[in-house]
């Protein structure tokens, strides 16, 4: 955990998650796995501000690989998420790979990053 002071310069604010340990797998979701393709189970993630294009229950997610100490951008299922809060982004590659794709980013305001965590967390506005 940072022990940055929130006044320190920061990019901006990201909705941080971790992949959930089990996630549902195949038809119907009958199978499980252990975390996801890119991700490990109980990996930390950061999701940048939802794009139109990316679809209702994805969302771009920068977190590290698995068996890779690199930062990776996917986009990745909402619903294999869980344990969503608000952090500020004081890394410049984080900032960097969070923008990848027009539209995405950080948010500026702490409280609009937090009204979004809470309408994933709810899954309010996901099609499965």
């Amino acid at each position: 955990m940072s022990t940055r002071p929130e006044t320190a310069h920061s990019y901006g604010y990201a909705v941080v998650a971790n992949v959930r340990r089990e996630v549902p797998y195949g038809p119907e979701g009958t199978e499980v796995r252990s975390g996801t393709k890119h991700f490990p189970a109980g990996g930390k993630v950061w999701l940048a501000t939802p794009c139109w294009d990316l679809g209702f229950g994805d969302a771009l997610a920068v977190g590290r690989h698995r068996g890779s100490p690199r930062l990776i951008g996917v986009v990745a299922r909402v619903i294999h998420l869980e344990n969503f809060r608000v952090r500020a982004v004081y890394s410049p590659d984080l900032d960097r790979r969070l923008s990848t794709y027009p539209g995405t980013g950080l948010w500026a305001e702490r409280e609009r990053a937090e009204w979004q965590a809470v309408r994933w967390a709810t899954g309010q506005d996901l099609f499965t």
